[in-house]
């Protein structure tokens, strides 16, 4: 049930705080990680609405990690705003007794490591220009997130930090989005503790 503040009670007024209870239903775990699992879900709301999102959890042998757990919601913190046609949108952050989840847009499709595994499993090549359109799309991410500014026009200088085949997906309509900014980095937001630990996958670092 919503609740409005300010004006007469029932009523939109200006500046109007909207609080609700958003209900999703899990479908299927979609992936697992290292750290946390991703599932399909039914974001239920008013008079039957429903929506297909994806809704990303830390492990259970992980939640009560702190530095886990900071990370997880630096996440969310740090793209929520990022609005881009090739990066996966984030659209909540929220709290479920001890267990934090971000709600997110649910891709139709699979990652580029699948895509490679399956071409290779049917001895089939990627097509030259698809592989150039794939890199491209990942770049126009970066560029848009790593010129990201904030709303007081501070440029906050994003960086992925973890850009490999499992975190680009790919649309069933070819559509290609980045996603998992789990360790990104961005400047005077997020401090980590470069020197002392190795972020990424080893193999695709440059």
């Amino acid at each position: 049930m919503g609740l409005f503040k300010k004006g007469n009670e029932g009523s939109l007024g200006e500046m109007a705080v909207i609080k609700d209870t958003n209900t999703f239903q899990l479908v299927r775990k979609i992936a697992e990680g290292g750290m946390g699992a991703v599932y399909e879900a039914r974001q239920l709301g008013a008079e039957g609405f429903e929506k297909t999102m994806a809704v990303k959890t830390i492990l259970e042998e992980f939640s009560a990690n702190d530095d886990f757990t900071d990370m997880f919601i630096g996440e969310a913190k740090l793209v929520a705003d990022l609005i881009h046609q090739h990066i996966v949108q984030i659209y909540q952050l929220g709290k479920f007794h001890r267990h934090y989840y971000i709600a997110m847009e649910y891709i139709n499709g699979v990652n580029l490591e699948e895509f490679i595994e399956k071409h290779q499993q049917f001895e089939k090549r990627i097509p030259t220009e698809f592989c150039v359109y794939i890199a491209s799309r990942v770049a126009r991410a970066l560029e848009y997130a790593h010129k990201k500014r904030n709303r007081h026009g501070e440029l906050l200088g994003i960086v992925h930090r973890d850009v490999s085949p499992k975190n680009i997906m790919i649309e069933a309509e070819g559509v290609v989005k980045l996603t998992d900014f789990g360790i990104a980095k961005a400047r005077n937001i997020m401090k980590d503790k470069e020197g002392d630990v190795l972020m990424g996958k080893v193999q695709y670092m440059s």
